[in-house]
């Protein structure tokens, strides 16, 4: 690749080195960042990070983190995976030997066309993963394959936003709700709920934006059971929530702000639907409208601070304040994180929080933020995979995290059980090619389930892991396919939820031992099945990209320079500057909702949704939305044996379960679980002990932080630590989903992951083992 000549030279000590920018490997971290790796000799030596002037909050830098930077030890990782590899003891001994890849794409094509000829194609899966997003590394390959070769079961929905993704459209009709992050710098007040950008990233640059809005004199608020970095660094103040109740804090200021008169009246009054008696949609009057439920009409129960101080934890009188702030400072955004939907009935508290924008007139103005999932306004923001993979003749669809359902009883599962096209599945999964994903073992809920199910070769009868390394997924694998990583293939990724950028990812270095990208390994796989052309249509991952990019500027940048000039610059990226004044979602509705109604069945803001009141279904999806006591509580039966809540936070170490086995993150940010002081001292434990935790689902061990940055009754363990069981089937490493559970949320059918009641006590003291 052509070097510019004012590129910097290379550091002391990397002299001969060659410059090469490029897009972070897309793992799905929350960002898309640049990097700038440096090169001699076939080898990566040094990652920085974007050193672009920027221009403000316009088009500022994609600043990489930790996980970026710390790349190279992922890359140069001893444990790579080399060859291709067939299982020669039982599943998840991780017996394996060395095969050819002839015979790789062999046995994958056999297995592939005698389990679609004799239980049907839908018996064939590729499950929800998100290792790689860079076009031609990632599921979207083996998609296309399977496609042209008579289908797969599809899925929807994902293990990140299904709850939010679902709720959001039952308000609004769209999942367009957000304004571009600019805007931002036009708040007054900013509540940052369940939200951790500082961490998870949640685009690239949000937590600058909230820092530059704060410099504006914005005041932040964040709401989240532990004390964040996010909190520490972008907030004034840190109200803790316990977790599973945001919706009943929700419920309470909106009390406050209806008994105290101080909801916007005229915009609930010309926008929004079934707000009181008065707004009720047709079919629906006389039926409880939400400020019935809020000052407690019918069930008696006023939704006061007072009655959610007892179930949030959360003062009366901070409720009380909170409330007050939000409806009469203007304009102000509430910003929804996606741990406080990633539980039972997480549904609700999305709704709740769009509720909120919507009755303080926070919708449709700069400033202000409609709540939901926010895609960027006014297209959705970016489209993270192009990659075209054709049309699936096979149009029956599951839920994303109701796999291992179908494993057990896809047969029998129908449209109860979140099936789309198609009445019944009519068989069940036999077949799993699992690429660029650890979702089968590390992260879906309850692992030690999961792991019953994929050790039973009478159910799934073939297994396929395509990945860097042995995950705990890959050492349950049939076939192992060893996959490089986005520094060894071409690539071409945009941004994540927010930005206007499309960032080059060039072939850095080679391919070690016998990995190929995804791509080639489905292209040989292809041949095999007779459709080697067909698939690759004369192209080989550098032609992808071509298209890929030529798809961009043909949907969403125009503009866009060609690839061949951007690699004569070794530019690494296109950015389209933000303008002066951002994008605004339902800014014309907002201005003339009767000219530019929204896509719900009322063109208004559905407070009361009549699509939700049809299902008859009050107890578990109402028609407006409710605090409804979890599954799993510390008001329940349950918690006489389990009396403390666990979350799986996400952490700075990983991107889910990607760099778990990276020492120098695991070194800098620890395994651990974090616990108050009020917990610890009557279990008598002390920072640094080894804990057990568990719960009826398994059990844990992994050494203790005692922090007042988590709230009491509460126990923080990071998601993604790799499940390594002893021989007692005790996990020595700290997984949570050891902990979690396999039960869906009702509307959604999405994964409640945090919805969790365990017990701990201390198995050995501060440096031994127990």
């Amino acid at each position: 690749m052509p070097e510019r000549s004012d590129f910097p030279a290379p550091p002391p000590g990397l002299e001969g080195a060659r410059l090469v920018r490029t897009g972070c490997p897309a793992h799905n971290c929350g960002g898309r960042c640049l990097l700038h790796v440096w090169v001699r000799d076939g080898k990566i030596l040094r990652i920085d990070t974007d050193d672009r002037p920027g221009d403000g909050a316009a088009d500022p830098q994609l600043r990489a983190c930790v996980r970026g930077r710390a790349y190279r030890f992922r890359q140069d990782h001893k444990d790579r995976l080399r060859y291709p590899m067939k299982r020669t003891g039982k599943r998840g001994e991780a017996k394996f030997a060395r095969i050819s890849w002839d015979e790789a794409f062999a046995t994958m094509a056999e297995k592939i066309a005698r389990i679609r000829d004799a239980y049907g194609p839908a018996s064939i899966f590729i499950p929800y993963g998100t290792g790689s997003y860079n076009q031609t590394n990632g599921r979207w390959t083996a998609e296309r394959l399977l496609n042209l070769a008579g289908g797969s079961l599809g899925y929807y929905n994902s293990y990140s936003w299904a709850c939010i993704s679902a709720a959001t459209p039952t308000v609004y009709g769209t999942n367009v709700t957000g304004n571009q992050r600019q805007d931002w710098l036009n708040s007054k007040l900013i509540l940052m709920w369940s939200w951790n950008p500082a961490e998870m990233r949640d685009g690239t640059n949000s937590e600058y934006f909230i820092k530059k809005a704060r410099e504006r004199g914005a005041r932040v608020v964040c709401l989240d059971p532990r004390l964040t970095l996010s909190a520490v660094a972008l907030a004034d103040e840190w109200i803790p929530v316990r977790p599973g109740t945001d919706a009943a804090l929700m419920s309470a200021m909106a009390q406050v702000m209806i008994s105290e008169g101080l909801y916007d009246k005229e915009f609930v009054r010309t926008h929004c639907l079934g707000f009181d008696e008065t707004q009720m949609p047709p079919g629906a009057e006389g039926e409880e409208s939400y400020k019935d439920y809020i000052l407690g009409t019918r069930d008696g129960i006023a939704k006061t601070p007072a009655w959610a101080e007892r179930i949030t934890a959360v003062p009366r009188a901070t409720i009380a304040r909170l409330a007050r702030e939000y409806a009469t400072t203007k304009p102000a955004v509430l910003y929804q994180g996606y741990g406080m939907q990633r539980r039972a009935y997480g549904e609700q508290a999305v709704r709740a929080g769009c509720v909120l924008a919507a009755i303080t007139g926070n919708v449709g103005i700069p400033g202000g933020w409609a709540g939901g999932i926010a895609l960027q306004a006014p297209d959705g923001g970016p489209r993270w995979v192009v990659f075209p993979v054709g049309d699936n003749p096979v149009k029956a669809k599951i839920p994303s995290f109701l796999w291992s359902e179908a494993v057990l009883r896809g047969r029998d599962m129908g449209p109860a059980d979140g099936v789309v096209g198609a009445d019944s599945l009519g068989t069940d999964i036999k077949l799993i090619w699992s690429v660029a994903s650890n979702i089968l073992i590390n992260q879906h809920g309850n692992v030690n389930r999961s792991a019953r199910i994929l050790a039973d070769e009478s159910k799934v009868e073939f297994l396929a892991v395509q990945d860097n390394f042995l995950t705990p997924t890959a050492r349950f694998a049939d076939l192992l396919l060893p996959a490089c990583t986005q520094f060894e293939t071409w690539g071409v990724q945009d941004g994540w939820k927010y930005g206007e950028e499309v960032i080059l990812a060039p072939k850095i270095v080679e391919p070690p031992f016998e990995t190929k990208s995804d791509y080639a390994i489905c292209a040989g796989i292809a041949d095999k099945l007779g459709l080697g052309p067909a698939y690759t249509g004369g192209q080989d991952e550098r032609g992808w990209v071509e298209w890929a990019w030529d798809d961009f500027r043909k949907t969403r940048f125009p503009e866009l320079p060609g690839l061949a000039e951007l690699e004569a610059n070794n530019a690494g990226l296109y950015v389209r500057p933000v303008a002066a004044e951002p994008a605004v979602a339902f800014a014309d509705f907002r201005r003339d909702p009767e000219t530019h109604p929204l896509p719900t069945p009322s063109g208004k803001i559905e407070i009361f949704s009549k699509r939700l009141f049809d299902l008859k279904r009050p107890d578990e999806i109402p028609a407006v939305p409710k605090y409804i006591q979890e599954w799993e509580s510390p008001f329940g039966p349950e918690a006489a044996s389990y009396p403390l809540q666990v979350v799986g936070h996400h952490a700075l170490s990983r991107v889910h379960s990607i760099h778990d086995n990276v020492p120098e993150l695991q070194e800098a940010f620890p395994q651990r679980v974090f616990m108050n002081p009020l917990d610890a001292a009557p279990r008598r434990i002390d920072d640094g002990d080894t804990v057990r935790v568990w719960n009826a689902r398994g059990t844990l061990a992994l050494p203790a932080r005692i922090t007042h940055r988590v709230m009491p009754g509460v126990l923080a363990i990071p998601q993604g630590a790799w499940w390594t069981p002893d021989k007692n089937g005790v996990d020595r490493r700290g997984n949570v989903n050891v902990l979690s559970s396999e039960r869906w949320t009702p509307f959604a059918f999405g994964n409640a992951q945090h919805t969790i009641m365990a017990q701990a006590a201390r198995a050995g003291k501060a440096g031994r083992r127990p």
